[in-house]
């Protein structure tokens, strides 16, 4: 979902297939969007800039770090690896959880950073030219650093056919035993609701054909599959290293506004959780309303 997180024209090509949403980019001027947020600050939406310091100390504290990312920007991922290393001198204990790889691939992951594959083998292992498809040169280097540091991987994200049947069926059409272990996701608030409808209604329009509330209601369904999946993987991490700090890498508009992931985590009882959301200069200032992130930080284009 985007601050852009895949550009709009390649985020609905891939609907209802690949629900993978971005922040969708609400375009503003280049110089308003420059200006309210400088490259390498730290802004609160509605507070003003604090110290990357102050923000990162609070974040130590919590159960659940979220860095959002739009997934083809090699300045998010930068980010997160800068964001990751501060935080793990921060706290030790720490568990990287990723949207990028489906449960399956978790017996992948631990062999990775336990040493016993190479990077051509892991990426077969792991399936990712199916399961995720990006450049991995995005994400090698945050995997590098895992694998160097012996930083424990959790796999957040599901199958794409169970996405892609919730999207046709709705949930409760699919087997208990196909679910993956996902319960039943919390509703999602009216605001995220309305923006999860305007994406459908766009992609729609955009093929020329009419509003389907029922297609609608539906995708809307999918998406908070989605997040429920993320959150669960999260708490699951939680549960088994108690006293960890997860630091989850997730598409930001699976984060914006408190919604999404966070609404599921606070109802599977994680509510210490600090959401960073990277901000491009294309970026519309309309979205830095109170509650859209704990912090933005401003980054340069790619």
């Amino acid at each position: 979902m985007t601050n852009d997180f895949l550009s709009r024209r390649t985020l609905l090509s891939r609907l209802p297939g690949v629900l993978a949403l971005a922040l969708l980019p609400f375009p503003a001027a280049a110089e308003e969007a420059a200006a309210c947020v400088q490259t390498g600050t730290w802004l609160v939406p509605g507070k003003g800039a604090i110290a990357s310091d102050e923000a990162l100390a609070a974040a130590a504290v919590a159960q659940a770090v979220l860095l959002g990312e739009r997934h083809d920007s090699h300045a998010h991922h930068r980010w997160q690896l800068e964001t990751l290393k501060a935080l793990r001198a921060r706290r030790p204990d720490l568990t990287l959880a990723l949207e990028m790889f489906p449960r399956r691939a978790q017996p992948a992951l631990e062999a990775w950073v336990a040493g016993e594959l190479d990077e051509a083998a892991f990426l077969e292992r792991s399936n990712w030219n199916q399961v995720w498809r990006m450049d991995a040169g995005l994400y090698l280097p945050i995997l590098r650093y895992a694998r160097d540091t012996r930083l424990p991987l959790q796999a957040l994200n599901v199958d794409r056919e169970l996405i892609r049947r919730v999207t046709r069926e709705g949930f409760t059409q699919v087997e208990e035993d196909a679910r993956e272990g996902l319960s039943a996701p919390a509703p999602a608030s009216a605001a995220y609701r309305d923006w999860l409808a305007s994406i459908h209604a766009s992609h729609a329009g955009g093929h020329g054909s009419k509003p389907d509330a029922e297609a609608a209601a539906r995708f809307v369904e999918a998406q908070l599959v989605w997040d429920r999946a993320f959150a669960q993987g999260i708490r699951s991490a939680l549960d088994a290293r108690p006293g960890t700090l997860v630091v989850a890498l997730i598409g930001s508009g699976h984060l914006r506004g408190g919604d999404g992931v966070v609404r599921q985590l606070v109802d599977l009882g994680v509510r210490q959780v600090r959401t960073f959301l990277p901000w491009d200069a294309r970026d519309d200032c309309k979205e830095l309303r109170p509650g859209f992130a704990d912090a933005v930080v401003g980054l340069p284009p790619d």
